[in-house]
This record gives structure tokens, sequence and C-alpha cells, in this order.
């Protein structure tokens, strides 16, 4: 036998296994999450249809957050099954050495965390813009305004700037009660603008019923019946505005970030969160890494469910300090890169002492 047949062997049965636990783990996770929908989407009157069309829209989300779970107990069920059955023996008999047979799963592992990347950067933001609305179309409280909850007002950074917008349209081409206070480079106060509504057309915002006030000594207030309010704010901006995402692609988090596109977050927030998605499909290597020690030489310290156990509470350490470490980062208690990058490099260097560990 050959290496390079070992090689797809290894390769086959790995993606065969992550992809078997992505599908489990997938499955039970939408139907917790369908049990808890499913009477709201009957009462809307969307029946068996709306159920279906429910669980498609939300699956890519699901998927997403489930992914290096699914790569650290496929991983350990692959390589714990390769050295029960003693095939691992087999490998080395040929010359491969323990780094050698990882390598070989490393390519499959990388084709992973590239669909983790897709996944989390392209199709679960579109899958939750189409879900969210999609769910606001169908709701019947829009038929009874008496039963309508008041939309809350919207607030968010535009530079150095704060704006806050009472209510949005939903194409985000309307708004009522603009509040904008601009300030300085050390965030003194230094002008505010308020307008009843506005409207986008061709040309821009335009602005009615604007006051405008100068904040110094002495503080001038001045009255317009309309301007217009030059700004680089689209009417899909508003929208996103109106209703926030959880997942945003990584193109949109960097125009928030260099401050091209408005987000209601601060901006430890974005920041933290351009990281994540930058480190976020690396998880899958990682966990690769801290699976490796089950394949060689943890057997004789202890057996084959003790070395399971051990991958299996170290790689769900590394997952909650990384959601830990992740909110810290966005709150701005940690730098961001602080937050996102440090579990990442620490749990890989503790895979890899472990591994270097069993092999000495």
């Amino acid at each position: 036998m050959n290496r390079s047949t070992i090689t797809r062997y290894l390769t086959r049965t790995f993606l065969v296994r992550v992809l078997s636990v992505l599908i489990a783990l997938s499955a039970l996770l939408q139907l917790l999450d369908l049990l808890d929908a499913a009477s709201t989407v009957l009462e809307r009157g969307l029946g068996g249809g709306g159920l279906v069309y429910y669980t498609i829209i939300r699956l890519p989300m699901v998927v997403e957050r489930v992914v290096p779970l699914a790569v650290l107990i496929g991983s350990l069920s692959t390589l714990w099954t390769f050295a029960s059955t003693n095939e691992i023996v087999a490998m080395r008999s040929v010359g491969m050495t323990p780094y050698q047979i990882m390598g070989a799963l490393l390519p499959a592992a990388l084709v992973v965390a590239v669909g983790h990347f897709l996944l989390s950067d392209q199709v679960a933001p579109r899958a939750e813009r189409a879900f969210v609305t999609w769910w606001a179309a169908t709701d019947n409280v829009a038929d009874d305004p008496d039963d309508a909850t008041p939309d809350k007002p919207v607030w968010f950074r535009l530079g150095d700037d704060v704006v806050r917008i009472a209510s949005i349209s939903d194409d985000g081409r309307k708004i009522t009660g603009l509040e904008m206070i601009s300030r300085d480079e050390a965030g003194k106060a230094t002008a505010m603008m308020s307008a009843a509504r506005g409207e986008h057309g061709p040309g821009g915002w335009q602005l009615y019923d604007v006051n405008r006030t100068r904040i110094g000594e002495p503080i001038r207030t001045t009255h317009e019946d309309s301007t217009l309010w030059s700004v680089e704010l689209s009417p899909n901006n508003m929208v996103d505005l109106r209703k926030p995402m959880e997942n945003i692609s990584f193109h949109r988090l960097l125009r928030i970030v260099r401050g091209t596109w408005a987000g209601g977050g601060s901006p430890a927030f974005y920041a933290t969160r351009l990281h994540s998605t930058y480190a976020a499909p690396l998880a899958s290597l990682v966990m690769l890494l801290l699976a490796a020690p089950v394949a060689h030489g943890m057997r004789r310290r202890g057996g084959a469910m003790g070395s399971l156990a051990l991958g299996t509470v170290i790689g769900l350490v590394f997952l909650l300090s990384s959601g830990i470490l992740g909110s810290m980062g966005q709150a701005g208690a940690l730098p961001p890169i602080v937050a996102v990058w440090s579990p990442l490099i620490f749990f890989a260097a503790i895979g890899g002492a472990i591994m270097v560990y069993v092999e000495g």
C-alpha cells in the first residue's frame, strides 16, 4: 500500500465522519428550534409549507455554528477507529510517522475550513436577511395596529457623530425623529441637529423641519424647512440598522470598521467580529490538532476512552474560552486581537505539546 492510497483513505474517512456528525448535530439543533417555533409558524397561517421553508432558511445559520464541534467529534472518531483497529500501526509500518499521518489529514481539514468560511461569510448572512424579511412579512400583528409593538429608536455612529432615529420604514427610504450630535476629535459635542422626518431620493437624503444648534458661547439655534443631509447612508444601510443581523459578511464588517457603512455597535464590537472572520475557520485545524494524540501514544496512558474524553474536554474548553474572550472583546474589555487570537494560539500550542510529549 503506497502513501497516496493511504492519504486518500484518510481523507475520505475523515470527511465522511465530519459530514455525518455535522448532519446529526444540525438536525438535532434544527429540530429543537423547529419545535420551539412551530406553533408561531402555524398561528401565522403558513401551514406545512411554512414549516418546511422555516427549516430550510434557518439551516445555514445552524450549520455554521456547529462546524468546529463536528470537526472535533469527527476527528476523534476517525483517529480512535484507526488506533483501535491497528490501522495506525499498519500506516507506521510503511514508514509514515505520526506527523505525516496528521499532515495527510491537513488538506481535508483545510477544505472544511474554507467551506466554513464561505458558509459564514456568504451563505449565512443572506439566509438570515431572507429569514428576517420573510418573518416580518408574515407577521399578522401588522394587520392589527393596536397590537403592534412600537419601533425602538435606532442609535448608531456616523464617523465621530452620534445619531438617533426614532423610526425607519421597512424599505429604509423614510425616517422620522432624527437627532444627530456632532463631536470633535476629543469627543466633545460641538453641534446638534434634529429633523422631524427625512426621505431618500435621487439626490440623497432630504430632511424636513430641521433645527440646528451650535454648542458654544453663546448657543445659537437656526431653523430650516428642508435641507440636504450629506451622508453616505443608503436605504440598505438603514434597513440593516433597523433590523441588525447577527451574521455579518467580511466585506460589510470591513466597511463598518473603515467608516463607509454605519453600524449600531461599538468599534470594538465590529473589530472583534472582523478578527473572528479570519480566526473562526482555523478552529477546524485546532480541533484536528487536539484530536491527534488519540491516534498514537495516548492509548498507552489510560485507555482509548480516556484519550477520547481528554480530547473532547480540551476541545469544549477551547470553544468555551473562545466564546467568553470574544464577548469580552466585543464589549471592549480586551483588545480584539487578544480576544480572538489568544485562545486559538494557546490551544494550538497545547495540542502540539501533547502530541510531541506522547511521541517523545
